[in-house]
């Protein structure tokens, strides 16, 4: 008498085996609702892709570019001034801006005559097009806030408009030319 044959265990994805299986279905779901909140919560928490829509970053971001916005890295640092970041509109918009941070907290900030001052020194900016108008200032940036421009001075709604943004509305940063070309 001949004794059985071991048990050989199945792989996890041997096809020939797999295919005329009746958990084929299940293990697809299983799969496929892994994939998608896997891709659901990287989307919210970790990178997400974005296209300009308007003309306020010109020329460091042109209208209809895409980027990524790299989202987890506010919970490790602090922004710094220079930073390009994305962040949510004002109350009651779902809209995401596009901004430079010009502005830490504490900063003393006064723009006169075209030019932005801070704590008292000006601020040399290569990548702004346009006058900085209208003047302001000093406005002290509290804590927790910070001052962001668009670098189209001219054609941004910026912090003149809608004042300093809190840590929490800022959505993540984004580092133009890093990754790939952006056009």
């Amino acid at each position: 008498m001949r004794s059985p044959a071991p048990r050989r265990r199945r792989a996890w994805f041997r096809w020939r085996f797999v295919k005329g299986e009746s958990r084929r279905s299940y293990r697809l779901a299983f799969l496929l609702f892994w994939s998608l909140l896997l891709y659901f919560i990287c989307q919210r928490y970790v990178v997400s892709l974005g296209i300009v829509t308007d003309k306020s970053m010109l020329p460091t971001l042109p209208e209809g570019s895409y980027f990524l916005v790299n989202k987890y890295v506010y919970h490790l640092t602090r922004p710094a001034r220079g930073d390009i970041v994305v962040l949510r509109g004002p109350a009651y918009t779902s809209e995401e801006y596009v901004k430079r941070v010009i502005g830490l907290e504490g900063d003393m900030l006064l723009i006169r005559g075209g030019a932005v001052y801070l704590n008292g020194h000006r601020l040399i900016e290569p990548y702004a097009v346009g006058a900085t108008f209208p003047d302001l200032g000093p406005l002290r940036v509290g804590p927790g806030m910070y001052y962001v421009m668009g670098d189209n001075r001219v054609r941004s709604e910026d912090s003149r408009a809608f004042g300093p943004v809190a840590l929490r509305d800022l959505e993540g940063k984004i580092s133009p030319g890093k990754l790939f070309s952006f056009r």
